[in-house]
């Protein structure tokens, strides 16, 4: 059975639980003990210097922790942009299933595959430089989270509420709850309704790792679904029960972030008056098609370089460049939600992103590589 779903749920409680934490308990020491992973080499990791510093952008890896699962491939990607200037978290999902050119390593050659075969051939770090070489990035830190950790979260927030939108999803969550059930040693029942709906770890689990009830578009949608609760019910609750999240997040948890750099950006962010949570997806709806090449069902970009430049209008509020089709790139399936009352917007005075040369060469190579 090929891997199935694991979060980035847990990174964002991982920053916010250091709320509490930042005020003198030892759990956070305890932590960083726990989950701290080698620093990467930045110097191999292919990033762009020339971003807006006041974002902050690290990647996030979910993994499937059950041993019944063979293969380490990454089943979740997203990236989480810290934005400092107008206070809000970005997160962008990453289709697992996206076509890119993944660099060589020692034991590997460069290739053109799935974005989280990258994971199986060398680790979060290699999926970290073909992040940042994909789509002009300067991502340095990752967090890896494993599959059981989101049903012990979601229990401590004492639930979390979703919004079944059909009766294919809930058929299809149900049977995930079996499995997740199974896996975990619970026995959370079953949903019995569509529409909003208070789930608990379980439930929510299954929820955003069903994939078959439409398609791996609408799942993605899912799993940013699950991630917005989570952090909304984070910001409500209070120091004790923050540091009962960090004791059962921590076994889960692998990552680069010192506990410096965690205090460092929570109280940055706490800090802001203008909290929001937003959120993405590349490939964007305009520029991606499926298609199957050697009887391997792909997520295809179109123009690698044009949902590049939306990835980055998205992450930095630039100015739009004109995409390589001549068309008005913009954003797609991107929403918000306001976490605090000021829903004001903010405004970008950054210079419009282009996409390097190196990025413009991946692009052109991945629409030979597919005959577009």
């Amino acid at each position: 059975m090929k891997q199935k779903i694991v979060f980035v749920t847990l990174f964002l409680a991982f920053l916010l639980v250091g709320t509490g934490l930042i005020y003198g308990f030892n759990t956070i020491i305890q932590a960083s003990e726990m989950v701290s992973a080698p620093e990467p080499d930045t110097t191999n990791l292919n990033t762009n210097n020339n971003l807006n510093l006041d974002t902050v952008n690290i990647a996030v890896f979910g993994i499937d922790g059950r041993s019944d699962i063979e293969g380490d491939r990454s089943d979740t990607i997203m990236i989480v942009s810290l934005d400092f200037k107008d206070g809000s978290i970005k997160v962008t999902s990453v289709m697992r299933d996206l076509l890119v050119q993944i660099p060589a390593t020692n034991n590997t050659n460069q290739s053109f595959d799935k974005i989280n075969a990258s994971y199986s051939y060398g680790g979060p770090e290699l999926t970290v430089k073909t992040l940042n070489q994909n789509f002009d990035l300067n991502i340095t830190d990752y967090v890896v989270v494993n599959f059981d950790a989101m049903v012990d979260i979601v229990d401590t927030l004492g639930g979390v509420e979703i919004n079944v939108k059909n009766q294919e999803v809930l058929d299809w969550t149900n049977k995930y709850i079996d499995d997740v059930n199974d896996k975990v040693g619970r026995k959370d029942p079953y949903l019995t309704a569509i529409g909003p709906q208070t789930v608990t770890g379980v439930q929510a689990l299954a929820y955003a790792r069903n994939r078959y009830s439409d398609n791996d578009y609408e799942r993605t949608q899912r799993q940013r679904e699950v991630v917005e609760q989570i952090v909304k019910k984070a910001f409500n609750v209070d120091i004790l029960t923050d540091v009962n999240l960090l004791t059962k997040v921590y076994p889960y948890i692998k990552t680069t972030l010192s506990v410096k750099e965690i205090t460092t950006y929570t109280k940055a962010y706490l800090a802001s008056t203008n909290k929001q949570f937003l959120e993405f997806r590349v490939p964007t709806d305009q520029f991606v098609r499926d298609d199957m090449i050697n009887s391997v069902s792909y997520v295809v970009p179109t123009s690698l370089a044009d949902n590049a430049i939306a990835l980055h209008s998205f992450i930095y509020g630039s100015q739009q460049t004109t995409p390589t089709d001549g068309t008005t790139s913009s954003p797609d399936n991107s929403s918000s939600t306001n976490i605090t009352s000021n829903t004001n917007s903010s405004t970008s005075t950054d210079t419009p992103y282009v996409p390097t040369d190196g990025l413009l060469k991946i692009s052109a190579a991945i629409s030979s590589y597919v005959g577009y």
